[in-house]
């Protein structure tokens, strides 16, 4: 799904965005705005002194390499500041970290992760408890899922009758959801935090799916995620494991390998934001973010600042508020947060290199997801092509 070189590739999937979660995105002038955010007071305070505007804070895991596609990738941001995501150490080596809300980050190894390049430890999901998920690949790079409580003990397992398996996103009651493989195809699954698993298949047809991928799951376990069909198109789907699940694509959806409709994030709610690749331009995809609500109707829209490559929307909090990514007519990509009222704010690290999204090591600022207080994390890449994290609020 999200790539890997294997694990390498992955990660700039993933943080790139053409799934990724890559290879489209952000760079140029820091516009800092107050989001609307439900929690934050969005006119400052009633003595007349306005409220701090946002700022960046880059965060750079301990062990980082410091060379072109190395380096640190925030990916996550829990409800209480704490940001997660994973590093590429200088020999190729992945791991993930936790960063909580103080600034102290974490290293987080799997006992059983190999130490190989490009294999390692990802960390992609956190909950309001402090509970952080992932998975790791052993020595003969089969996947394996965990579980990080909030005192860190880690927690390794697999579906039952499983051939590996990769957990993607937690919510607060510490429902797991992510992919696995058995003798009868590809699943998605999730674990209940007494340990019970249930698998479940998008179209209710294994043979039509060639790998699953939950990206969210909300607080009443309703997920948000994509699967690949066997002809390579994305399709997305909506709901929850016991069987209440919608598929559907996004208005415009390419039908050739590598495009169509990815589901990403969820709120309470259960709106959903994603994004649609529709076709190619200037060698890149051509993506769409998208907007679905309860009702299934769905929004696409970009910033208006976006070129022909358009963009792609990462997270979205229970406000509605919606953070992603776009590339410019210039090819340089920027992170964006698009408020309730649809205005939007352009995210600029200002460490962050603006070259054209073509050159291969570059992924400029890249706004990954957003929490209820209207904080992003993401990473972006300086000028050598090295990655940073990034903590704006």
């Amino acid at each position: 799904m999200d790539a890997r070189a294997e694990c390498l590739c992955r990660m700039v999937a993933r943080a790139n965005a053409v799934r990724s979660r890559v290879t489209n995105i952000c760079a140029l002038v820091l516009c800092l705005l107050m989001l609307g955010c439900g929690g934050s007071s969005g006119n400052g305070n009633q003595g007349g002194n306005p409220s701090p505007q946002p700022a960046f804070t880059t965060i750079d895991a301990p062990g980082a390499g410091t060379v072109a596609s190395e380096g640190t990738f925030g990916v996550g941001i829990s409800t209480q500041g704490d940001v997660i995501g994973n590093f590429i150490d200088s020999n190729g080596v992945v791991h993930g970290f936790i960063r909580d809300a103080s600034g102290t980050i974490t290293t987080v190894d799997a006992a059983g992760a190999a130490t190989a390049q490009g294999s390692g430890t990802e960390v992609w999901g956190m909950n309001g408890s402090g509970e952080a998920t992932g998975y790791y690949y052993d020595p003969s790079n089969t996947p394996h899922s965990f579980l990080v409580s909030a005192n860190g003990t880690m927690t390794e397992f697999d579906p039952p009758n499983s051939t590996g398996s990769y957990a993607i996103c937690i919510n607060d009651s510490g429902v797991i959801a992510g992919g696995t493989g058995d003798a009868n195809g590809i699943h998605g699954f999730t674990r209940t935090a007494d340990g019970t698993f249930t698998s479940f298949d998008p179209t209710g047809d294994a043979a039509q799916v060639t790998s699953v991928e939950p990206n969210s799951i909300n607080a009443s376990g309703v997920m948000a995620g994509v699967y690949l069909d066997t002809n390579s198109v994305y399709h997305a789907f909506v709901g929850e494991s016991s069987g209440n699940l919608t598929t559907f694509d996004a208005p415009n959806a390419g039908t050739a390998s590598g495009e169509g409709t990815q589901a990403i994030g969820i709120n309470s709610s259960g709106t959903v934001a994603g994004w649609v690749t529709t076709g190619v331009a200037n060698g890149l995809p051509v993506n769409h973010s998208f907007m679905r609500s309860t009702d299934g109707t769905i929004t696409t829209f970009d910033p208006p600042a976006a070129g022909a490559n358009g963009s792609l929307a990462d997270g979205i909090n229970d406000d509605g508020t919606i953070s992603g990514a776009f590339i410019d007519s210039n090819l340089v990509r920027h992170g964006y947060v698009r408020n309730t009222d649809g205005s939007f704010v352009v995210l600029d690290d200002p460490n962050a290199a603006q070259l054209p999204a073509s050159s291969s090591t570059n992924l400029d600022t890249v706004a990954w997801r957003i929490n209820a207080s209207g904080a992003v994390a993401g990473l972006y890449s300086d000028t050598n092509g090295v990655r940073h994290g990034f903590l704006w609020q």
